[in-house]
């Protein structure tokens, strides 16, 4: 129980050591079925902290045992849908979570069906289907409403923020965005708390709110990264790319969106690959061939001596300029008013 209850409250390396001893326990005294439902957990960590090909490995082995139950079944489904998800594979991820959502109805408990209700709003999102992601959403968030639930909510909030821009507009998508993040702040779950700043940074970075949008969604790249949850700072990542993007930080833009594709790659996220590329070229489409653009390279070393502190004089010899020469203070002192005047004999 500390093992798979750490595992839903984002406290991953806590869930690692408890179901890494129960593992071992259970196999000793070989009770398989305890086993394996500790095993469809610990996938779950290691999908969630981006090590996709070692969950798949443990998630198929817990199934294919064939001596864990139904819960067993359910939550590998989880994670294999998950990764099924993430890898791109739509019609493999709606058969997993399909699944895995009718058996966990068929139970009535939260922890059995709202995971899958999410993996499939999610697949809806990523496969622009809009309306659908917000429809699982809003069941999702209906689900966890009846009990009070936060853990298993939190991951709709950002899915229904994405979904609500796209289909209808900022206006709807701040409205569900207050609605949850009050549910997660009223428990308060520390583990969850991460998606309230990153829907924030989300939903002002869709009104033109850039720097209101560049705090929060750094400390959404921040805390997701603490939190060891990899698909959610990945794609934070991405979010602050896309508002360095419209602040014109070209460079920064494309190293944001460079190191989200490059953990992508190798966590097998095709998904993320797929959005990172676009981005890039996005990018690469307008970038100019200097990085600290709009200056040319000799108005940026101009700038690099006035920070200095050079005189005008100081930044012409520096650069073999000549000082801009003053401007004539009224038109009878202008050089057009009267030809230069001869030069004098020397005396003597």
């Amino acid at each position: 129980m500390i093992g798979s209850c750490a595992s839903v409250l984002v406290e991953y390396d806590r869930a690692e050591r408890w179901l890494g001893e129960g593992i071992a326990y259970a196999e000793r005294v070989e009770l398989w079925n305890h086993r394996h439902y500790m095993a469809a957990h610990l996938a779950h960590v290691q999908w969630a902290s981006g090590r996709w090909e070692l969950a798949e490995r443990t998630a198929e082995h817990a199934l294919a045992d064939g001596r864990g139950g139904i819960t067993t079944r359910i939550t590998a489904e989880h994670v294999l849908g998950y990764l099924a998800m993430g890898r791109g594979d739509w019609p493999r991820a709606a058969e997993l979570l399909g699944d895995a959502l009718r058996r966990g109805e068929a139970m009535a408990e939260l922890q059995r069906f709202s995971p899958a209700l999410w993996g499939l709003a999610e697949t809806a999102l990523l496969r622009g289907d809009h309306q659908t992601a917000v429809a699982h959403c809003d069941r999702g968030h209906a689900a966890s409403a009846r009990v009070g639930d936060a853990a298993y909510l939190f991951p709709f909030l950002l899915t229904g923020v994405r979904a609500r821009l796209a289909a209808a507009g900022p206006e709807d998508a701040e409205r569900w965005l207050g609605e949850v993040a009050g549910a997660l702040a009223t428990r308060s779950i520390p583990g969850t708390l991460v998606a309230v700043d990153h829907g924030r940074g989300l939903a002002a970075l869709a009104r033109g709110d850039l720097p209101g949008a560049r705090a929060a969604l750094q400390a959404a790249v921040a805390g997701w990264e603490e939190r060891r949850r990899f698909w959610e700072s990945t794609w934070a990542r991405l979010d602050l790319a896309r508002c360095a993007l419209k602040a014109r930080r070209l460079a920064e833009s494309a190293t944001l969106a460079r190191d989200a594709r490059a953990v992508a790659v190798q966590a097998t996220a095709h998904s993320i690959v797929a959005e990172a590329d676009r981005l890039l070229a996005t990018i690469a489409g307008g970038r100019p061939e200097a990085p600290w653009s709009p200056l040319t390279t000799r108005e940026l070393e101009v700038a690099r001596l006035v920070a200095a502190g050079n005189t005008n004089r100081e930044i012409a010899a520096e650069l073999f300029l000549s000082p801009r020469p003053s401007r004539p203070t009224s038109s009878t002192s202008s050089p057009s008013s009267a030809p230069p005047a001869a030069p004098r004999s020397p005396p003597g």
